[in-house]
């Protein structure tokens, strides 16, 4: 049934929005170029997974940089999925030559493009904030962006500044929006996960019994050496979503205890559990998504997380119910096929299409 409407959804446009160190890498044909560098993450000191306070991050530079040392330009953030890292755009999905053709054919407009690494033991803290897997929204919203506008030239104003995520840099994208009001005035998340614990993200999936059986690092050990997704990924969900401090080795508690081998859910923890997800913050975060200059959200009708497609619907429906602009595409494809083509065609000239570029 969900298959269906989803098909049915395929065309639709919902309410169009309005219109450290640094280490050179030589752009291609003529085109930009990436350098990468070490960032200060103050945000992230204290963190109970022991997550660096110093991040990396590559950065492309477009072809004009150098040649007008007085232009500024708007600046696109890309925040990667769980268990990737920033070469996840630079050399699988290509971006900066995806960049350098959109700028030589004249279909996008020069800028600088971030892209910072997000990563922990648990393959990311989801670009929250969180007492146990550190303060990642202000990493990105404040320290990233304060480094990035000190370092380079960039038009310093929220007008000029978007954030395009994958996964779980979708989410973050959406997150960033709702929490971080005026520093991204246009955000787009592509196939974004954890808008709503349902699905493969629900309880049903045995990942949450084996999360809920680690009791000691060993166990963190064996599930990190048997590459485990779904049990690590949930770990991080936990560390993000509900942490606790005094919970070692997790730092994360759960809104449910095992009776029997059978899930008994703590309704008020359970409740709580799912106020930390965007499909329970739409109306809080209103006036916040109403005020971006671009909001938009893509996902594959074959995505292999069940929870991705249905969540991105139930988000997009609230958000229409609260009459927030917004741009939905439904397209055929899984969790990553078709990213990079879309990012080409799609998102970029619709995202910077949106920014103030001068």
């Amino acid at each position: 049934m969900l298959r269906s409407l989803l098909w049915r959804m395929l065309s639709i446009l919902i309410l169009s929005s309005n219109p450290g160190h640094l280490v050179a890498q030589p752009g291609t044909f003529g085109g930009g170029r990436v350098v990468e560098l070490e960032v200060p993450a103050p945000a992230l000191k204290g963190n109970l997974l022991d997550t660096p306070s110093i991040q990396r991050a590559a950065i492309y530079l477009p072809p004009s940089y150098d040649q007008q040392p007085d232009r500024s330009f708007p600046v696109l953030y890309l925040l990667h999925g769980i268990f990737d890292e920033y070469d996840v755009w630079t050399e699988h999905f290509e971006v900066p030559k995806i960049l350098d053709r959109l700028i030589e054919n004249e279909n996008l407009p020069e800028l600088i493009v971030v892209m910072p690494n997000a990563g922990n033991v648990y393959g990311g803290g989801y670009y929250r904030n969180s007492p146990a897997s550190g303060n990642w929204a202000d990493y990105i919203a404040d320290d990233l962006v304060e480094f990035v506008d000190a370092q380079f030239r960039t038009l310093k104003h929220a007008e000029s500044r978007a954030v395009v995520g994958h996964s779980m840099g979708g989410y973050g994208a959406l997150n960033l929006a709702m929490s971080k009001s005026g520093v991204f005035s246009v955000v787009w998340a592509l196939s974004p996960c954890c808008l709503a614990p349902i699905e493969d993200l629900g309880f049903g999936n045995q990942a949450w019994r084996r999360a809920f059986a680690v009791t000691e690092p060993g166990d963190l050990r064996d599930l990190v050496d048997g590459r485990d997704f779904y049990t690590l990924a949930i770990l991080g969900i936990v560390t993000a979503f509900s942490p606790d401090r005094n919970a070692p080795p997790i730092y994360g508690s759960f809104p449910f205890d095992i009776v029997r081998g059978e899930v008994v859910l703590d309704d008020a923890a359970f409740d709580q559990f799912r106020d930390a997800f965007p499909v329970r913050q739409v109306r809080d975060a209103r006036d916040s998504l109403r005020d971006l200059r671009g909001l938009g959200l893509g996902v594959g009708l074959g995505d292999q997380f069940s929870h991705i497609p249905a969540g991105t619907l139930e988000f997009s429906q609230l958000l229409g119910s609260e009459r927030i602009p917004h741009r939905l595409d439904f397209y055929v494809g899984d969790h990553r096929q078709e990213v990079g083509e879309r990012l080409e065609t799609i998102v970029f000239p619709w995202v910077v299409e949106r920014l103030i570029a001068k």
